[in-house]
This record gives structure tokens, C-alpha cells and sequence, in this order.
């Protein structure tokens, strides 16, 4: 039986003219051969028009097809050419499909290169390297953990929507500039948005991925400067603590902890239940979770603090959902976590607010009912809109000095240091000033004779800040009104060294 015969082609010379002039069939497809050896015009039943190069795999009577092109976009000279390119890379017997992924792939790391030297690029690199502890802060000691998610979330939502698509060598002063304007007018945080864009630039130099001028060199702080921090007076520490029970947690708890242990916000706000040691009553934040880097911090539970954990203890079980196999329960592993329940609490600056609504409202008398309109608890009538605005009218109306919550921590060194008066006013007691650092994790100030202290500050100092904050938080309990001070006297610590 003799063989099939193989299908040809009549070639045409094509040119842009007469492509434009080929008619599209009723049905199917149309197909012209070109003098160009390989090269097909294909019209469609719609009229559309493109370019195909039609070959013989090597050593195989199987064509292999490819569209390059689609008309007008690609002209009949340009169609030619790629046609010679592809049958040229089939007599070497390269594939067609594998130079295309070739090429595909050669774009793809053209690009990947490209970005790799975008500012956003280099700003993960740096945030991965501050988490890493690989970077120095500036009290010549690893950047703190905390440190680095503030950075990182800053850079996120301030920079690099503006900036994270430009390589580094593309970023002017002026774009910064301008980005910078904008937050001033915002009243974001410019200053700490220079510091970071600065931060970013000098890793890179650091790293060898930068080799230019830094674009802030000359730029300076626009803010002016926080206010100083303060100690609280009776009457302040009186109301926060009683606005912190209306607020409830996990706002209002974190903030009697502060004010009971005189730890830092970050440490005390991001802290996880394992760190909770219920039989020792004993806090135990991990090295890398403090400032001071010197290992893991110890803060003694006095039982108003273990009051409060227990309270949190409860609201996060509350919340727990089912776990994965739809038995038990998995309670969130943060004491006080976020809405999500993954990450800590934050919107501080929205919670502190309500904080200081609160004191104000209470030192302005607003009553129960007032506070359920103002803050939108249960069904607001019409006729009562005139008593919201009332109440709304007394809040602005009362006083309240600004503080910051880490005046907290200022108040609780100031008064373990005034200690105990007499009736003359004389301090007859004082915290030791080593006892004090150590309950605050602040470095024990002891000169060049700490260089031959190997020894264990935890075990060392247990007892003695456990009886301070214990003092501590009978005098609280004391000044907030939840203590009678002739039924439970401020006594000062058996060890007053």
C-alpha cells in the first residue's frame, strides 16, 4: 500500500498589503505558506490573524507548530525573522518549547536580579538580620526583638508602598523628602521613619548590595521631642487603676501589671503562658524577649498581680476555639492577645485614649448610664441623645495632665526609692539601689567589678525583689483604695540592706 501523501503548500509573498487583504474563511481556519520556509499566515473564522512556524521534529514525520506572532503587532519582516530563528534553533536540535522556556527563564532572573536590589528587598534582608540579633543597636548591644517587628512594621506601612519597588541606586532626597512631607502632614511618625529608611540604606552599604551616596545624608528630625516621662502622684495612680477595671482586659489588665511591677510595656504586653510559673509565682521573660540582653529576667507575682493573671487566664479560655480534631479546646498561647489571638494586643494609642476617656469621665462624675450611651452599650433612644451629649460635654470638660504608660515604670522607681517616711518626713527606709535594677532588669551599676562576677543575679536577687514588690503592692493596694492601710500595714522588707 503506498504511503499518504504528504500535504503542501502553494508559498506566497506575503506583505503587510496583502495580509491586511486576506479574507477569513466561513469556518475553520485559513492557512498561507509564506517563501519563508516554515512560515504560515493562519485566519480564523473571527478574523484574528497570526504568525506560526510549522516544523518537522528531527528525526520524526510529526510537525511541531508554534504561534509567534499575532498581526498588525508583528509585521511580515519581523515574522521572517523569527521564523529563521526558530527553524535555525531546530537543525541545532533545540526545541522549540525549550528555547521559549529558555528565554522565559532568562527574563525571570533578569527580573529576580532586578529586585533583588529593590528597597524592599533589602529592607526584609534587614529586617531578617535585626531578627537574627546580627545587628547592633545603639547601646552597642544586638537589636531587641521588639525592636525589630516595630521596624519591620513600620517600614511595611510608611515606606515601602512608596518606595519598595525602587532600586537603591534610583532613590533621591527628594523622593524621600517627599514621603516625608506627607507623614508630617499626617502626623505620622517622620523621624522615626528617617531613622528607618536611614537604618536601610546603611545595611545595604554594609552588606555590599549598596555602593551610592545615602539619599538622608544632611536630613534632620522635624518632631520636636517626647516630653519627658514623670512619676504619678496618689491621685492619678487612684484613678487609672480604677478606669483599668472598667476597661477590663486585656488593656486595663496590662496596665495594673505595669503599675504593680514597674517592667517595660513591650515585655509585660507580649508575654505567653508558659512564661508563667503558677507554683513559684515567678514571671520568667526569655532573654531574647528584654532589653537587657544579660539572660532570662526574673519578676516575682505579688497575689494582687496573680489576681490579675488569673483573671486573664479565664478571658482567654473563654475565648478558646476547638482544635483541628474538634476536641478540647486550644486557648491562645499570648496573655494578652490581639483580635486575632496569633499576635500580642495592639492599637495602643486608641486604647490609651480610652484609658484617659475613662479617668476623665469618672473624675467629671458621668454615671452608669451615661457611660452605657457614650460608649454604645445596649439600645440608645432618641430622647436620650440630649444626656449622651451631656455626658460627651463633662468628659471634655474635666482635667487630666498627659502622661505616657512609661511613666508607669518611672512611678514605681521613684516611689521604691522615696521608700518610707517618718512623721517628720525623713525617708527611713529605701529600696537598695541593686535590689531596685535588678527588678527592673536595668544593668546593677557596680563598676569594673562586675568583669569578676560570674555569678547567678537571678538566684541571687529572688527574695530580695519579691519582698520589694510585694511592699510595693500592699502600698499600691493602699493608695487605689482596695486596702485599708490600719488593716494591712505598709511594712517595710524584713532585708532593708
Amino acid at each position: 500500500m503506498a504511503a499518504p501523501k504528504k500535504k503542501t503548500y502553494a508559498k506566497t509573498y506575503l506583505t503587510d498589503k496583502a495580509v491586511e487583504q486576506v479574507s477569513r474563511p466561513a469556518k475553520g481556519r485559513k492557512s498561507i505558506s509564506d517563501v519563508e520556509t516554515g512560515l504560515f499566515l493562519w485566519v480564523t473564522a473571527t478574523g484574528k490573524k497570526s504568525w506560526a512556524v510549522v516544523t518537522n521534529q528531527k528525526g520524526s514525520d510529526r510537525k511541531q507548530r508554534k504561534v509567534i506572532g499575532h498581526w498588525p503587532t508583528m509585521g511580515v519582516a519581523e515574522a521572517r525573522t523569527m521564523a529563521r530563528d526558530f527553524l535555525a534553533a531546530t537543525r541545532e536540535g533545540v526545541a522549540l518549547k525549550d528555547k521559549v522556556a529558555e528565554e522565559q527563564a532568562a527574563a525571570e532572573q533578569a527580573e529576580a536580579e532586578q529586585q533583588a536590589g529593590t528597597f524592599k528587598a533589602v529592607a526584609e534582608a534587614y529586617v531578617q538580620a535585626m531578627k537574627a540579633g546580627q545587628l547592633v543597636g545603639g547601646r552597642k548591644r544586638p537589636v531587641t526583638q521588639t525592636t525589630a517587628i516595630a521596624r519591620e512594621r513600620l517600614l511595611a506601612q510608611r515606606v515601602l508602598p512608596d518606595l519598595g519597588q525602587h532600586p537603591l541606586s534610583e532613590i533621591t532626597t527628594p523622593m524621600v523628602a517627599r514621603l516625608l512631607t506627607r507623614l508630617e502632614k499626617e502626623g505620622g511618625p517622620v523621624d522615626e521613619t528617617l531613622k528607618v529608611i536611614r537604618g536601610t540604606f546603611n545595611f545595604a552599604k554594609a552588606r555590599g548590595l549598596f555602593h551610592g551616596a545615602v539619599p538622608t545624608v544632611g536630613m534632620t528630625n522635624r518632631q520636636p521631642p517626647k516630653k519627658l516621662t514623670r512619676s504619678l502622684t496618689d491621685d492619678e495612680l487612684r484613678d487609672i487603676w480604677s478606669a483599668c477595671g472598667q476597661q477590663g482586659w486585656p488593656f486595663g489588665s496590662i496596665i495594673r501589671l505595669l503599675m504593680l511591677t514597674g517592667q517595660r510595656k513591650t515585655e509585660i504586653a507580649a508575654m505567653r503562658w508558659q512564661e508563667v510559673d503558677w507554683d513559684r509565682k515567678l514571671l520568667i521573660l526569655p532573654a531574647e524577649r528584654v532589653k537587657n540582653r544579660a539572660g532570662a529576667h526574673e519578676v516575682p507575682l505579688s497575689e494582687p498581680a496573680l489576681a490579675i493573671l488569673k483573671q486573664a487566664l479565664s478571658a482567654c479560655e473563654a475565648l478558646a476555639r476547638p482544635d483541628e480534631a474538634g476536641a478540647g479546646v486550644k486557648p491562645t498561647d499570648l496573655v494578652f492577645p490581639s483580635d486575632t489571638g496569633t499576635t500580642p494586643i495592639s492599637g495602643w494609642n486608641k486604647l490609651k485614649a480610652k484609658l484617659d476617656r475613662l479617668v476623665k469621665g469618672n473624675r467629671a462624675g458621668v454615671t452608669d448610664e451615661e457611660w452605657d450611651l457614650v460608649l454604645g452599650r445596649g439600645f440608645a433612644r432618641k430622647d436620650l441623645q440630649s444626656v449622651k451629649e451631656g455626658a460627651l460635654a463633662k468628659i471634655e470638660s474635666a482635667d487630666l495632665e498627659p502622661w505616657r504608660i512609661h511613666d508607669l515604670r518611672h512611678t514605681f522607681i521613684t516611689r521604691t526609692r522615696d521608700g518610707e517616711e517618718n512623721a517628720d518626713g525623713e525617708v527611713v527606709w529605701s529600696a537598695p539601689i541593686d535590689v531596685l535594677q535588678a527588678t527592673v532588669n536595668h544593668e546593677i551599676t557596680v563598676g569594673v567589678t562586675k568583669a569578676y562576677d560570674h555569678g547567678d543575679l537571678q538566684r541571687r536577687y529572688r527574695l530580695r525583689k519579691r519582698e520589694l514588690l510585694d511592699w510595693w503592692a500592699r502600698k499600691l493596694m493602699v493608695i487605689v483604695g482596695e486596702a485599708e492601710a490600719a488593716d494591712n500595714v505598709v511594712a517595710m522588707p524584713a532585708r532593708s540592706g
